[in-house]
């Protein structure tokens, strides 16, 4: 496995990291809720918008996490995941799940169901792709999961969206 920095030296540190967030952000992408069970049967889930497709022969797909988010440990060390395409009208989820929160799943319990490996898995939503960790590579200050789609289900709907610090419908945040 080889990596950008190996092949070009090590990266410079950019002088406003502030700044260069924001440049990313100029990417519009969808967003997405990612969830797995740790050992101990806690349920952990967070939104991304670091996510996509790898390969179709195996099934892959990639999402990253920051290594000091609160919930790194367990995405890393569980083996499962799930990741749900969020429509626009799961913005409210979509921003309940981006906070810190003792249980995030309280207040939205109805909506989820146990998925494979005891994963919640949201019961409606865009795009459902349950996974099996394939591979895990750090990266800077964060960890690319790379997982085998194990299941997947897919509906029509309007995505939901981020560009420039804004959410909702494609056509509302550009």
């Amino acid at each position: 496995m080889y990596s950008w920095f190996d092949t070009f030296g090590p990266a410079d540190t950019p002088a406003d990291a502030r700044a260069l967030r924001t440049a990313f952000s100029n990417f519009a992408t969808g967003v997405c809720l990612v969830t797995t069970v740790a050992a101990d049967g806690k349920r952990e889930g967070m939104t991304i918008n670091s996510f996509a497709s790898v390969s179709l022969q195996p099934a892959l797909l990639l999402w990253s996490i920051r290594d000091e988010a609160r919930s790194a440990d367990v995405f890393v060390a569980s083996g499962r995941f799930v990741v749900s395409v969020l429509g626009v009208e799961q913005q409210e989820l979509a921003l309940h799940f981006a906070r810190p929160a003792e249980d995030k799943f309280a207040k939205f319990a109805d909506q989820f169901e146990d998925g494979l490996g005891g994963c919640p898995r949201l019961r409606a939503s865009i795009a459902t792709f349950e996974c099996a960790t394939w591979s895990r590579h750090k990266e800077g200050d964060h960890t690319i999961l790379i997982g085998k789609v194990e299941r997947f289900s897919s509906s029509h709907g309007a995505p939901l969206a981020t560009y420039a610090g804004k959410l909702g419908a494609p056509g509302e945040i550009a």
